[in-house]
């Protein structure tokens, strides 16, 4: 009996891998949108790497083992906070890229909608996988950006992320770029900066010509941000990228107006549930749905065989 039971279990486990790499969902609508969106996210991957070569900024293929350009350091004089290397691997995955085009065309965004954009510079891939997202479908991204970068983001002190915005900009790379931007880190003043790097950065960044958010308090900050994305009317949508107090009241605030919200936080949750991964992506990402019901349904019903036939079998040596 429990020679038989192994060799079930066996197979329940062989048809869990094989239902595991099927498809059990139509391609998603988007999904010639969603692969256009990939494909220019690894453009720009590319393109930053290359420049940081350029500029002899040092990549640890340690840390940055799939040589995407988008992975920081682990302390420097503008990290904030820490940060999870893991995350950080998996947020500079291409397919995130594809992910937003599926979480706006399922909400029903069209060419020129407005779309609402708070990001830290503490996840570069994912920052750069929305712009792309937006480019390719043609929306309106209101991007406002804070520099400070947690543990690996992008936290070079000589190439941050609204630089490497500015580089790609420059090259015409992209089309929805960041027009807002603060400094982060304590107080979203860099209070926690080293002084000498934060002196030199900020003249370095006064030469770009994106402006620079200036505020008294916490609620001034929130309140210009508001009164800066208000420029733009009619949101169909809010998305905040990393995580501070400033991204959470805002983030409550467009709820309040029943604005749709998304927050990238919990990477490797949201990347495990979309079937990315930097081993093996699956094709669910580009499925409308698969059927989770059938897929379940096969799984548990071996479950209750093999568990019928051991009490049965038990059952039987008792009496």
């Amino acid at each position: 009996m429990k020679k038989y039971s192994l060799y079930l279990l066996a197979i329940l486990v062989g048809i869990c891998l094989i239902l595991g790499d099927m498809e059990f969902g139509d391609k998603h609508e988007g999904f010639d949108e969603m692969l256009e969106a990939k494909n220019l996210m690894v453009k720009l991957s590319k393109e930053i790497y290359s420049e940081k070569i350029n500029r002899a900024i040092n990549i640890d293929k340690k840390l940055d083992i799939l040589e995407s350009g988008l992975i920081g350091e682990e302390f420097t004089g503008i990290t904030t906070t820490l940060g999870d290397l893991d995350s950080k691997r998996i947020s500079t995955n291409p397919e995130f890229a594809a992910y937003f085009v599926k979480k706006l065309k399922n909400k029903g965004l069209k060419k020129d909608d407005v779309v609402y954009v708070n990001m830290s510079s503490s996840f570069p891939g994912l920052n750069l996988s929305l712009i792309s997202a937006l480019d390719t479908l043609n929306l309106r991204g209101v991007i406002i950006n804070s520099i400070g970068s947690s543990m690996y983001g992008a936290n070079n002190e000589e190439f941050t992320f609204l630089e490497m915005i500015n580089f790609l900009k420059s090259k015409n790379m992209i089309k929805n770029s960041v027009e807002l931007y603060t400094l982060g880190g304590d107080a979203d003043e860099g209070l926690n900066f080293d002084e000498d790097v934060k002196g030199h950065l900020v003249e370095r960044l006064n030469e770009i010509d994106i402006p620079k958010l200036d505020f008294k308090d916490l609620n001034d900050n929130i309140g210009k941000r508001i009164a800066y994305y208000e420029k733009y009317p009619n949101p169909k949508y809010f998305i905040n990228i990393g995580g501070n107090l400033v991204s959470t009241k805002l983030e409550k605030y467009y709820e309040s107006l029943g604005i749709p919200t998304l927050t990238m936080l919990n990477i490797k949750q949201i990347a495990l549930a979309n079937g990315i991964s930097n081993v093996k992506n699956t094709k669910q990402l580009y499925e409308k749905s698969q059927n989770l019901i059938f897929y379940f349904g096969i799984i548990f019903a071996f479950i209750g065989y093999i568990l019928k036939i051991f009490y049965k079998n038990k059952k039987s040596i008792r009496y």
